[in-house]
Parts: C-alpha cells; structure tokens; sequence
C-alpha cells in the first residue's frame, strides 16, 4: 500500500465514523430557500396596500434587476403562468407567509399558505414554500407539495432543487440526478443549484464531475453579495471532502482552513478543525 493510499484509508475511516457530519447541508439549504422564495413572492404578488409601494410591472425587462439586483437565482427564475393565474387573494396571503417564515413566525405562515391554497390549491409558489416549511421535519409532506408544484408548474425552477436537496440528504442520489439537472436547466447560474449537483454527483462517486461542478459554484458565489458565511464555508467544506477522495490532501488542507475562515465557530468549520487535526496526524504518525 502506497502512502498515498494509507492516508486515503486511515481518512476515510474517520470520515465514515463521522458521516453525518458530510452532508450538513439542511440548515444551508433551508437559509437559501427561505430568503430565494420570500424574494420571489415579493416579486410576483400584488403588494399588500398596507405596506404601500407600487405593483411591479412583470413585463419589465429590468425587473429582475431592480427588484432584487445582488440574487444570480431571482434574476433568472421566471414569473410563471401559473404565478400570474393566481387569485390576488392568494398572492397577498404568499407575500405575507413568506415575510413570516424570514422573521420565523410558523403560525403565521402556515395560516396564510393555508388561505392561499384555499383560493388556489395548484398555486406552486405556496406549495413550494410548504414543502419549504416541512423539509426538516416532515420530508415526506414537502415531498409531496414539491411533486405537486412541479406537477401543475413544470418551468418553475426552484421546487426541483429543493426536492434534489431533500433527496441528496437521504442519500437517493439517483433520483435527486435528473431534478437536479431541470434546476440547473432553468437556474443555470445559481451557484445554490450547482452546489447541490456537487452533492449528487459526490454521491454517485463522479468525483470528477463533482469538483468541476463545485469549483464553479465557488466561482460564482464570489459575486453574489447576498451569500452567507455558512453557503461560502459549505462549498469550501465539500470541495475539501471531494479531494480527499482524489488523494489531494494538501489541496484538501486548504479547502478545510478556508472553511475555518469563513464559519469558525459553525459545524462547518468545527468539523473542518478536526478533519485538518486529522489530515496532519495521517501525515506525520
């Protein structure tokens, strides 16, 4: 056995031992939702008259860019026919149930879903944002609402990465490949959906594809203003564990310390301090 080799094993057991840990990825993806869905609502409803502010004409070329300038996903996700079909009633009752779950008011959001999907059941952004409310505790609810709005609204893009993502954290990686790839199809520059086509092809062992996938989220983060300290330090943590797999351990080393950097004191980065603890003990027995 090459040393090269011996590293590889010795990591990879303590990597097994703590698997976990190498898909925490539900808290990032629910953050990116949440605020992505709140924008998108605030986009495609008729604005609440008590908050004042205009109706946004959805014909506008620069609404993507005005609206919300700094977002790569809403400058690309389209006002669907199906969001356009809603009653008022129900884009104001969305509106409002996504303003609650950015300032995590539950109740309220899931009073006014509710009432949305009273007004109209095939509503796919109150379904989506449904399923969003769910996918930590009740996966097979927002499972559900996910097949259910990319049922009645099959160009929305937003509802496949999701149910990829639910998918991936149970480690369906072959259902999760083809959502995946309709959310890169209609989201082609979201660096989210790219990370989270990283974690299918990881997954399937196509590591190759997987780094070139996650590079270039990396890439395109860099210009997202909006991005968390958590997104940025899960796409170095991921980027970090795929070259593991390759052997390229000191490359690896600065994947994980580059985590460190941008979430210290979060499971990200803790557990890329004891992966670095690890990688130099490996080194130097």
């Amino acid at each position: 056995m090459t040393k090269s080799n011996g590293t590889a094993t010795r990591l990879g057991t303590f990597l097994d031992s703590h698997r976990p840990y190498w898909w925490p990825c539900g808290l990032l993806i629910l953050v990116f939702y949440a605020s992505a869905s709140a924008q998108i609502a605030c986009v495609n409803c008729t604005p609440d008259p008590t908050r004042g502010g205009g109706q946004p004409d959805l014909t506008d070329e620069r609404l993507h860019q005005d609206v919300v300038p700094q977002s790569t996903l809403l400058r690309q996700e389209l006002v669907t026919s199906n969001a356009l079909r809603a009653p008022e009633k129900a884009q104001r009752a969305v509106q409002k149930a996504a303003r609650a779950i950015q300032d995590n008011q539950s109740s309220v959001a899931e009073r006014e879903l509710s009432r949305a999907l009273q007004l109209y059941p095939d509503y796919a952004l109150a379904l989506t944002l449904r399923a969003l409310m769910n996918m930590a505790q009740k996966p097979s609810d927002a499972t559900a609402d996910l097949d259910h709005a990319i049922r009645v609204d099959p160009s929305y893009g937003l509802p496949y990465a999701m149910l990829a993502s639910i998918y991936n954290d149970v480690e369906r990686f072959d259902d999760a490949l083809p959502l995946v790839l309709r959310a890169v199809h209609f989201l082609p520059s979201a660096w989210q959906v790219h990370f989270e086509l990283a974690r299918t092809l990881f997954g399937r062992r196509q590591t190759e594809e997987a780094l070139k996938e996650v590079t270039g989220a990396i890439q395109r983060v860099a210009s997202d203003q909006t991005a968390s300290h958590e997104g940025r330090a899960a796409l170095h943590f991921l980027r970090g564990r795929i070259l593991i797999d390759q052997h390229e351990f000191a490359a690896a080393k600065l994947e994980f310390q580059m985590t460190v950097s941008e979430e210290p004191q979060g499971t990200f980065g803790q557990k890329s301090s004891q992966i670095i603890a690890k990688l130099e003990s490996v080194a130097n027995p």
